[in-house]
């Protein structure tokens, strides 16, 4: 089972073996922790980050190692989160979760509020009116409230060129019965009466780097 249902594993190994004496070795690993205060939050620099051991030079202490599951109860995965429990926080899933945590997989962000941003502005909670607009065309998506609830499928547009996939939610906690025919595993059309009028919104963003 892939890890996401959006995301093609690549295989690859990464070995870091160093002969360098000690006081080198450990001038090179020195972390100097980003000053949050600081940071604009563009998600798209995220993806320059291949391995756990980079990612932690950089942010330090907002670093930290947990697993992931499976959709459909199929297990659980390792991988690394920045800003952990917080509106920020960022899953990073690597292809070699094993040892050397590197060869960066797929970003991912769920949070509310989140202050990271992709490079056209897109976040969680932009309108799925909007989504239309930044991926040029009309898309698909699953229906809500199962395990691949609101998965969408650019049908091509610009957005799945820019690699960047995601889910959308009902905006509000309830869904109200007049949207009923919203929930479920079948495909939606955006361009749909029934979900213009639900006024969904993104709740999931997935970015992966380019070849």
């Amino acid at each position: 089972m892939k890890k996401t249902i959006h995301i093609l594993l690549i295989l690859f190994l990464l070995n870091s073996c160093s002969n360098e004496p000690k006081k080198e070795a450990s001038k090179e690993t020195k972390v100097v922790t980003k000053d949050v205060s600081k940071i604009d939050y563009p998600l798209d620099s995220l993806l320059s980050f291949d391995s756990e051991a980079a990612l932690k030079k950089v942010y330090g202490k907002h670093v930290k190692r947990s697993v992931g599951y499976y959709p459909e109860g199929m297990g659980e995965y390792k991988n690394t989160l920045l800003f952990p429990d917080s509106k920020n926080q960022v899953e990073f899933v690597w292809e070699d979760d094993s040892l050397h945590y590197n060869k960066l997989q797929y970003i991912r962000l769920s949070g509310k509020n989140t202050d990271w941003k992709t490079k056209e502005g897109i976040t969680i909670g932009t309108q799925m009116k909007a989504l239309e607009f930044y991926n040029k065309q009309p898309f698909a998506f699953f229906g809500l409230e199962w395990d691949y609830s609101g998965a969408i499928n650019w049908k091509d547009g610009y957005l799945n060129e820019r690699n960047i996939f995601g889910s959308l939610a009902y905006p509000k906690d309830e869904i109200p019965e007049e949207f009923l025919d919203l929930l479920g595993d079948h495909t939606i059309e955006s361009s749909s009466e029934i979900a213009k009028k639900a006024k969904l919104i993104l709740s999931e963003i997935i970015m992966k780097p380019s070849n």
